[in-house]
Parts: structure tokens; sequence; C-alpha cells
């Protein structure tokens, strides 16, 4: 009798899903919305995601927190961007006591692994430069292939922590990648017409993206990296655009508009501020939504 009362309350536990441990979603945690988007795309219904940092941060001055430390102890994989744009986060991961994300850990994913790297700084550094970027230019996400090498960086970190589902991710992340493939046609004929055109940035974020579409970077308001613009370089760069006939002005929606604006009163140019991260204008809803609106904005009416 108690043999057949064990199977019965057994069956009823399986029954109801109580006989055996239900795989939890796996926690992954990012420094950006843009790369939290692109784990999104490649984890599907495996993860839950969540960005350390706000899609609206200037990505150079995230404040960590200790809620962070909190998100970090408790996540299966963090993803970064690395190249040191986010080294806000390696106090973070000091304290944060799980192994498992930290660098070297299963879960650890720098998503510039294997990145072609644009704008290696000099050999030798030093502090009349500008906030320079040691390991070179680390806005890479924003050349729509580069978030391709994101994207397999992010699931062999998956993979790595939940093996069993590596033909889940897998077909994620290819499906991902042949979407990006996809859109890059569409992209490139919006910016089709500017190809070649000489732009101001206010901070050198556009690398890759400039090199992916063919523009040319002319100058920028910042003297140096990091350094805000000043009225003679200001008054310079104006009197150069005039010159060369220089007429877009590219900014993060970010940035003070004053001295863009000003710019482009003295000009002629257009200002035109874009988002650089998911999620920080509504129709930035996604990875390619965001180039939708970057690459639509620039080839339009300025904003």
């Amino acid at each position: 009798m108690r043999t057949l009362l064990t199977a019965i309350v057994a069956t009823t536990a399986l029954l109801l899903g109580l006989g055996s441990r239900v795989p939890a979603e796996l926690r992954l945690i990012t420094t950006d919305t843009t790369l939290a988007d692109i784990a999104k795309r490649v984890g599907g219904g495996k993860v839950s995601v969540e960005s350390l940092s706000r899609a609206t941060d200037d990505p150079h001055h995230v404040e960590p927190r200790p809620s962070m430390v909190v998100k970090l102890a408790s996540a299966d994989v963090f993803a970064r961007i690395g190249m040191d744009l986010d080294m806000w986060a390696d106090a973070l991961l000091d304290r944060c006591g799980n192994r498992k994300v930290q660098r070297g850990g299963a879960g650890y994913a720098d998503c510039s692994t294997n990145l072609k790297v644009l704008e290696a700084p000099p050999a030798r550094i030093d502090p009349s430069m500008g906030d320079i970027h040691i390991y070179g230019n680390p806005h890479y996400l924003l050349d729509p292939a580069n978030g391709i090498l994101a994207a397999g960086n992010i699931a062999a970190a998956l993979i790595r922590v939940d093996p069993g589902n590596q033909p889940y991710y897998h077909k994620r992340f290819m499906d991902f990648g042949q979407q990006i493939k996809d859109a890059l046609p569409r992209w490139k004929q919006a910016m089709a017409p500017l190809k070649g055109q000489s732009i101001v940035v206010f901070h050198r974020t556009w690398v890759y993206f400039a090199s992916r579409f063919g523009l040319k970077e002319f100058g920028a308001l910042e003297p140096k990296p990091g350094v805000p613009p000043s009225p003679g370089h200001v008054q310079s760069l104006i009197r150069a655009m005039n010159a060369e006939n220089v007429r877009i002005i590219l900014c993060e929606t970010f940035r003070d508009k004053r001295y863009p604006t000003m710019i482009a009163q003295q000009t002629g140019a257009r200002a035109v501020y874009v988002p650089v991260a998911v999620g920080a204008e509504a129709s930035a809803d996604g990875y390619i939504g965001l180039f939708d609106v970057i690459t639509a904005r620039l080839a339009g009416p300025a904003r």
C-alpha cells in the first residue's frame, strides 16, 4: 500500500511539474542597451536580459551604482562592449563575487573579441592627446556588421553556460546575422547619395559607421577626444567647413545643441541628431531599427 501511495504521489508531482526542476531562464546582464537587444535576439526565450546603463546615457560617463553589483552577483552571463569604453564595470565585477562572469569565466563575454579595430592609438600616449581609448576606437557597434560579431560572442558565452541548448542559440545567432545582411542593402541605398561626403562630428563616435557607409570625417567639435568645444576651435571649424563646403554635422542626441546649432547657422550645414543606442528613442526599438533611424535621418531633413 505504501509503495502504491508513493508511486501516486510521485506521478502527481511529475504531472504538476514538481517532480523535476524546471530550468529557469538564464540571467544575462549587459553594459548597454544595444548589447541587451542583441542578447535578446540570440537568447530568445531562454534568457532574461537587463542593461546596466540607460539608452540615453553618454557611454563614456556611466555612473556605477550598488544595485549593479547585486545584478551581476546573480548573473549567468555578462556581456560588455569592452575596449575600455565600459571600464566602469570592472569595479562592479570585482565586488560582485560571481566567478562565472569574471574575466575568463564561462559567462564572461567581451563582445569586441576578434574585432577589426579602427583608430588604434600610437605606441606612446600622453595626457595632451585628450581622452584617448588605449585599445582603439570602441564605437564598433555603429557598424551593423559588427553587431553580428557581438552576437557571436554572446552566443558563445550562452553555449558555454548552457551547452544543452547549443542548437537553439546557434540557430538564433544565424537568424540574427541573416537579418543584418538582409537589411544592409536598404541602409546602403539610403546612404548612397551621401557616399564620399565629408561630415563634422561632435565626438569620434562615427568612425566605424563612416567606414561602412563611405562617409569622410572632416573634423570634430571636440578639439581632442573628451575635451569640450572651445569658442576658438569652433570658429576655426566654421571657417574650414565654409572653405570646403562641408554640410553635415552629425551628433548624438544626448549632446548639447548649442554649438552644433551655431555652426549650422554660420555654415548652412545640417545639424543631424541621432540616437546611438537601442531605446534612446521610441523608433529605435531594436538594433535594426536603430540603423533605420540613423540612415533615414541622415538622408532626410535635419532634426
